[in-house]
């Protein structure tokens, strides 16, 4: 009797116990993290801060990504956000996210905690090139919030810092690396974990699975049916070294697209497009190798007609005699005086296509007066947007070339696609 009495206590407390280590293991459950893009931007400002992430022990089902049109100002993302977290918690079955948001998604994150139903769901609060807030986050100020600026963005001029948030002040980076840099991460990894990331580098893995998102450019609308093909290329020249892909998807509705198993030292080119919408192009992404896994590649197709964005890309010449090209850089801006950008050997970042004051992120190159030369002048139509400058180059298609484009140093080769009938290439930048 006594045995049985004995025994019976044991498994009792045994129960006790493995129930507190439940409701522990529960309560320091690691918070998802919510990233929220800026204006003409995507998830996808994201990506090498994902990586950095998951090279520090977070997992790619920790990590995500929401996505709205910048360009409609009637549109309501707050609500559009609200819905995306709940989706988040649901999924994780997280009580808390960390939410961070760059530039104009600085601004939407802050004044979505200014809600007291929506301030629950946030454990912590970043803002990164945002302006400057009277004080942290939530209905009292009551959200822990790091807040990030650099004296040297010219975008957001009026950055600073802000009473009741841990404020980090960096120098010498643009208005995209307050969002991409190194420094910026580790300020990240320690205000979420309450230490200091084991590395600051994107480490390599064997196996490289890749997905992403297909959405067009600016509004970052998703259209079912897109399709993407990967093709693997040349190093050297940016030649298809088959005319069959190694990959195809058709996306879903939200725009998603993969998975892929990617090669190390491995270039590729994506091109999405849609086969049933009228009037669609054709988007040639040339990447540079990939060192890991990565689930937000982006591919930014040409946007519907009759849409804002879809005016200001109308420019790009449908011209089989000639290739439309452009640089896209993911992590920062060229910047004359510090970086160096050339295509086939000319040097773009000068005080005509790279100054500070613009924030230059992409410069579409193609013969915008058709004279069939390379004038190297500017193209007047992208002079009304920050982040964007084109150049009048003339890349003949006659017959197959490359087209190079070289970052401080690194390279991308791009083939010369007749951009009626092929469409439009990328280089991109990580």
């Amino acid at each position: 009797m006594i045995r049985t009495v004995i025994t019976f206590l044991i498994v009792l407390l045994t129960i006790i116990a493995c129930k507190k280590d439940n409701e522990n293991n529960q309560n320091t459950q690691r918070a998802p993290i919510v990233f929220v893009h800026g204006f003409l931007a995507a998830g996808d400002t994201y990506e090498k801060q994902a990586k950095r992430f998951a090279s520090n022990g977070y997992s790619m089902d920790e990590l995500y990504a929401f996505d709205y049109n910048s360009l409609d100002v009637m549109s309501n993302p707050e609500g559009a956000l609200d819905k995306f977290i709940d989706e988040v918690l649901s999924q994780t079955k997280a009580q808390q996210i960390n939410l961070v948001g760059h530039s104009r998604g600085a601004g939407l994150v802050y004044d979505y905690c200014k809600s007291s139903a929506h301030s629950k769901k946030v454990q912590k609060l970043v803002m990164l090139a945002g302006f400057k807030q009277n004080g942290a986050g939530g209905p009292n100020g009551n959200i822990p919030t790091l807040n990030v600026f650099s004296v040297d963005d010219n975008i957001v001029a009026m950055g600073g810092n802000i009473k009741g948030a841990t404020n980090l002040k960096l120098t010498q980076k643009d208005h995209y690396e307050v969002a991409t840099s190194e420094a910026t991460f580790e300020a990240l990894f320690q205000f979420f974990n309450g230490i200091a990331p084991s590395t600051l580098e994107v480490l390599e893995e064997d196996q490289i699975i890749l997905s992403g998102k297909a959405a067009s450019f600016g509004e970052n609308i998703a259209r079912a049916g897109t399709i993407v093909e990967v093709y693997e290329i040349d190093a050297t020249t940016g030649f298809r070294k088959s005319s069959v892909a190694s990959a195809s998807f058709t996306t879903d509705a939200k725009g998603n697209w993969g998975t892929f198993n990617a090669k190390k030292s491995t270039y590729y080119e994506f091109v999405v497009y849609h086969p049933e919408v009228k009037n669609d192009r054709k988007v040639h992404y040339y990447r540079e190798p990939f060192l890991r896994s990565d689930k937000l590649v982006y591919l930014r197709s040409f946007p519907a007609d009759g849409s804002l964005a879809s005016v200001f890309l109308a420019s790009l010449p449908k011209d089989d005699e000639q290739s439309v090209v452009a640089f896209f850089g993911a992590s920062q801006a060229v910047i004359s005086g510090r970086d160096e950008l050339k295509v086939n050997g000319y040097n773009y970042s000068n005080n005509i296509f790279a100054t500070a004051k613009n924030t230059t992120i992409a410069l579409f190159l193609f013969d915008d007066n058709k004279n069939k030369a390379v004038d190297n002048t500017s193209i007047p139509s992208f002079a009304l947007f920050p982040f964007l400058k084109g150049a009048d180059v003339y890349f003949p298609t006659e017959t197959p070339s490359t087209i190079l484009f070289e970052l401080n140093g690194r390279k991308i080769p791009v083939y010369n696609w007749k951009s009626n009938s092929e469409g439009v290439s990328v280089a991109v930048f990580e």
